[in-house]
């Protein structure tokens, strides 16, 4: 398909100044990496389309890193907390929304096993939904919450897997 060659080569192109882009994290010290990489793949997507580079925020990489450990830990791969929390009450309960009415925030989820989670190819994923690509590039956004935990949000996957959640705000 056109459109996934496109996303993918523009990826391609922002990783290629990303170190860690292409590892696959098997360690903490490899997954701190790659949370600096996703910032850096997801920072390069966004310049050419004069989006701001977002800044990495503790609140939402809380927010985020506890969504994406529950769903590893209890086998599910939702927006939708397993509490019936949205990313909004998430990101709430860290504090980060000031004054409910002024402050945006969404989020994106993805996971992978293998060369199919590292941080470029997990970005390359959101880039190729529209949905998520809208959500990346949204320009409005100014903060985000990187939360990549090791392993999958399924039983019975062997190997090496990755789950992420961005968590994106502007308050």
């Amino acid at each position: 398909m056109p459109g996934m060659a496109s996303a993918a080569s523009k990826v391609e192109a922002s990783a290629a100044g990303c170190p860690g882009a292409h590892a696959v994290a098997a360690d903490d010290a490899a997954r701190q990496a790659a949370t600096a990489a996703v910032l850096c793949v997801v920072n390069g997507m966004r310049a050419p389309h004069r989006a701001p580079a977002l800044r990495l925020s503790n609140p939402l990489t809380s927010a985020a890193t506890s969504h994406s450990a529950e769903m590893v830990t209890r086998r599910y791969f939702s927006h939708v907390g397993l509490d019936g929390s949205g990313v909004r009450r998430r990101v709430a309960r860290t504090g980060y929304i000031l004054h409910s009415r002024g402050t945006l925030v969404d989020e994106t989820i993805a996971w992978g096993t293998g060369a199919m989670g590292t941080p470029a190819q997990l970005v390359e994923a959101f880039m190729e939904s529209p949905l998520h690509r809208r959500t990346v590039l949204d320009r409005r956004y100014r903060d985000v919450g990187v939360g990549l935990v090791l392993g999958a949000p399924e039983s019975g996957v062997g190997g090496a897997a990755t789950t992420l959640t961005l968590d994106f705000g502007r308050r």
